[in-house]
């Protein structure tokens, strides 16, 4: 059955400790889980939503989220929110979220308005197949369960199967995604969107499993219209245990609306 995003990072002020610094209180739910680990874009929603709500801002131009620990599904968590720098039309604040007495997620972000109309914007999605025709994300290929795909519709370009396994391919995962249970596609979505996909190491190494976020940075282009999300998800570094991933997402106007860079361990 589809969760609710929305309640699943819903958070509540608990505490003002300054002018600018909040304690805000939140339950991370079993539902957007990877195995039973909450999934990085999850957990990053829950801080980006607590900023979003501290600084009255509409949207995160920048979110970059560091993963110190595995956070904690059907658990309570502790979220304190602080404003580093009000400027003219961007404002610096980051989150640190605590479960067990321990910081589990840290998010630095520049929280503003979406950017105005494109000067530049040669970032064109190549072709692949409509979502009709996209097969969808198959949890079994990383060998557990994916409670996240309850809740989420991701499909995948048929012809990333001729890909996998193959080391001479591009390692290069093409699809779609959007929720069950329509909602709008803002900014939190989009966090969650990027994070949502088959890695693209699964191509030269479709045994590599779990591959767990270090870091991930996302950047906010445009506001997405609602309906189908299209992805592009690359690699191109790989090395000493460590890939390079990176993201692209458009709405269904071939506008690029987010992208997103991050860091991963590869765990077999």
């Amino acid at each position: 059955m589809s969760a609710n995003f929305d309640q699943a990072i819903a958070v509540t002020t608990t505490n003002t400790l300054a002018q600018d610094t909040v304690s805000w209180s939140g339950f991370m739910t079993t539902d957007w889980s990877i195995g039973r680990v909450p999934n990085g874009g999850y957990s990053g929603a829950l801080n980006l939503n607590a900023l979003l709500q501290h600084t009255n801002m509409a949207v995160a131009r920048s979110m970059t989220s560091h993963y110190y620990r595995p956070t904690i599904h059907d658990a309570p968590c502790t979220i304190t929110t602080e404003i580093r720098r009000r400027g003219r039309t961007m404002t610096h604040a980051d989150a640190t979220l605590v479960q067990d007495g321990k910081v589990r997620v840290r998010t630095v972000a520049v929280l503003g308005d979406y950017p105005e109309d494109d000067i530049l914007n040669a970032a064109a999605p190549l072709d692949i197949s409509p979502p009709a025709e996209c097969v969808l994300r198959d949890p079994g290929l990383q060998g557990f369960h994916m409670s996240l795909m309850d809740s989420l519709e991701v499909r995948v370009d048929p012809a990333v199967e001729q890909r996998i396994g193959n080391p001479d391919a591009d390692a290069r995962i093409d699809g779609w995604a959007r929720f069950v249970s329509p909602r709008p596609n803002d900014v939190l979505a989009l966090g969650l969107f990027a994070d949502a996909f088959p890695p693209a190491v699964l191509i030269p190494r479709p045994d590599s499993g779990w591959i767990p976020t270090i870091e991930l940075t996302t950047h906010v282009r445009a506001q997405a219209v609602d309906g189908w999300i299209r992805a592009e998800v690359t690699t191109a570094n790989i090395r000493g245990g460590n890939l390079i991933e990176d993201v692209r997402l458009w709405d269904e106007t071939n506008t690029l609306v987010a992208q997103s860079r991050q860091l991963a361990m590869i765990l077999h």
